[in-house]
């Protein structure tokens, strides 16, 4: 079966790196748990100083809960069907959520203990929020909510995710800009409330060294990395924490490819182009000290639901056996733990999530 290797020291070192930028920056880390949904996982980051961390769901924000976490941000605006979940949790933890529209807030009227919010703001992502041009808009959130006194707004909230689209450095760095400004003029605009700035895309907090007045940065992806975030230049190759490992399950020396055990439903159906073509993970080599890019550049070309295709794998066909094991970096990270559902470390330990 496709196994999720975890390298250890390299998901630690990435947790150190960007502490360390956090802290040079005098910014607060508040980690998106999104990408490896393990408390074991969550829980290493209590060495690098984290107190708070950031969450996608409700259901993702109750398991943390009951691992210890104290304060928590679930990071998908508020809607009423998950008020029984936020009424829960908001007994167990500090919870904060993301509002943008005023229409939410009268489901929250009747709610018995403090929640604190962040109004989400769209610096151009056009996912959800409000965007910077509708101050109006923001000022009725906040007027509306300041009736409710266990409603408690601490600052605006944003996540940049254009930047992952964005075609050269150049065009990301202006993306980042335009957000810090934006978020900029809010606090100022909105100084009387004093509020707090959360902002943080894993290729933006990784790559830039001006946070302006930005107060926690919530990024999430490199614990792990991925291929999408060598790509971007996020990190490096050698930084990817995690590996698919898959049996080879035919070789076809006539057709020069070799098929594994792994496709959609254990890598995701997430792409990236590679000489204008579509990938789905790159081969590396296994080494004693975990692995490394090999010496020709091999991907999964094709996929179906448990099949992986290699093309034209030159000696590579010939030399491996069927049943033997490959690695693979994934394109995207968060996708595949979300599929894989637990870990296998180098030392051997299995380490389970939410999922499992």
């Amino acid at each position: 079966m496709p196994t999720l290797l975890l390298d250890k020291e390299k998901c630690l070192r990435n947790m150190e790196n960007m502490a360390g930028k956090a802290s040079a920056n005098q910014l607060s880390l508040r980690p998106h748990c999104k990408t490896h949904q393990s408390a074991e996982i969550g829980n290493w980051f209590r060495n690098f100083g984290v107190k708070a961390i950031t969450v996608s769901s409700f259901r993702m924000a109750r398991y943390f809960a009951e691992a210890g976490w104290k304060d928590i941000l679930v990071a998908f605006p508020f809607f009423p069907s998950e008020m029984e979940e936020l009424i829960g949790l908001s007994e167990k933890c500090r919870l904060s959520i993301l509002v943008d529209s005023p229409a939410t807030l009268p489901f929250l009227h009747h709610i018995p203990h403090r929640v604190d919010f962040y109004i989400d703001i769209d610096t151009g992502y056009a996912r959800t929020g409000v965007r910077t041009e509708n101050p109006e808009l923001i000022e009725q959130i906040i007027v509306k909510a300041s009736v409710n006194p266990r409603l408690e707004f601490r600052g605006f909230y944003c996540h940049a995710g254009h930047s992952y689209k964005a075609g050269s450095r150049k065009e990301r760095n202006q993306i980042h800009q335009k957000a810090i400004s934006d978020l900029e003029k809010l606090k100022k605009q909105f100084g009387q409330h004093a509020p707090l700035l959360l902002y943080g895309d894993t290729p933006n907090c990784s790559m830039q060294e001006d946070f302006g007045e930005i107060d926690e940065i919530t990024p999430g992806n490199f614990v792990f990395y991925d291929l999408v975030q060598v790509a971007l230049g996020a990190c490096s190759m050698e930084e990817i924490a995690v590996a698919m490992e898959c049996p080879v399950a035919g070789r076809y020396p006539a057709g020069d490819r070799i098929v594994i055990h792994g496709g959609a439903v254990h890598f995701s159906k997430e792409s990236l182009l590679q000489d204008g073509v579509p990938v789905y993970g790159r081969l590396v080599q296994q080494r004693e000290e975990g692995w490394s890019k090999g010496s020709r550049n091999l991907y999964l070309r094709r996929i179906s639901q448990e099949h992986g295709v290699l093309e034209q794998c030159g000696d590579l066909v010939r030399s491996t056996n069927i049943g033997e094991k490959l690695l693979f970096l994934p394109v995207h990270s968060c996708l595949t733990a979300n599929l894989m559902r637990e870990y296998l470390s180098l030392d051997g330990e299995r380490i389970t999530t939410l999922n499992a």
